[in-house]
């Protein structure tokens, strides 16, 4: 497959078309991002077309490699939230999400930010349901770095009350349960991808300096599914739980 040199060249065009129009793109010659810096790119120039950027979904196991995805502002909403939309279909995951209390823009000497520094800058944590919409195509299966390069699939963010004695709150063995339309989609015990939801803020925190942005105060990020993603249809109501936090509802509207 020919990779593209300038990351940002027609590819995010097509992005921004497919968010408009619903339709999918393949993987076709010339448009998989040559690495994952080519990739976040690609994102910062569809984020710079559509609006600013409130936030950020998060990837990461053990101490490997991250990946992050934009959120766009105007697709936080504050639970129960309620929206209207047709373009193309929605999932809904469960998740734990951290808003930030101050700035973590990085420091003049280039040292990464600690563990503690990064904790000590979150606001607060409260659970939240990311809302996905791919752009992509199902078949053949997507690059990972053009997943990235869409965002990872973020459409939006609905975030719930935030707790602000958060570390005792978030661990490994939290009780989650998502209904939606009154099916039960999601009853377990732990089993997030990372372990602990609030373990790829650090990498996070440092890899967004790395690329000159930085998290800022009021800008949340969201750290991965209890579960999966389960199709929600117009019409259909989701409710989470998530032990020790404020339920929250989301009701996807017919279009």
């Amino acid at each position: 497959m020919l990779l593209i040199a300038d990351p940002t060249a027609g590819l995010a065009d097509r992005l921004v078309e497919a968010r408009r129009s619903g339709a999918k793109l393949t993987a076709e010659a010339g448009l998989v991002p040559a690495d994952a810096a080519a990739a976040d790119a690609v994102q910062l120039a569809v984020a710079n077309r559509l609006g600013p950027i409130g936030g950020y979904k998060v990837m990461q196991v053990g101490d490997g490699p991250g990946s992050w995805g934009a959120i766009l502002a105007d697709r936080i909403f504050e639970a129960p939230a309620a929206a209207a939309y047709a373009v193309s279909p929605l999932k809904v995951e469960v998740e734990v999400a951290f808003v930030l209390g101050r700035d973590l823009p990085g420091r003049t000497d280039g040292t990464p930010y600690s563990v503690d520094e990064v904790a000590e800058a979150i606001g607060g944590a409260f659970a939240a349901f990311e809302i996905l919409e791919s752009r992509l195509a199902d078949d053949p299966k997507p690059s990972p770095l053009l997943v990235r390069a869409d965002f990872l699939g973020n459409w939006g963010l609905v975030r719930g009350r935030p707790i602000a004695a958060w570390r005792a709150a978030v661990h490994s063995d939290l009780a989650v349960r998502l209904e939606i339309g009154g099916r039960l989609a999601v009853d377990q015990r732990g089993g997030h991808p990372a372990g602990d939801p609030a373990h790829a803020l650090t990498w996070l925190a440092n890899a967004l300096v790395a690329t000159g942005l930085g998290l800022g105060a009021g800008e949340v990020v969201t750290t991965g599914a209890f579960g999966g993603g389960h199709a929600i249809a117009p019409g259909e109501t989701a409710v989470a739980s998530i032990g020790g936090f404020e339920p929250i509802r989301f009701t996807l509207l017919a279009g």
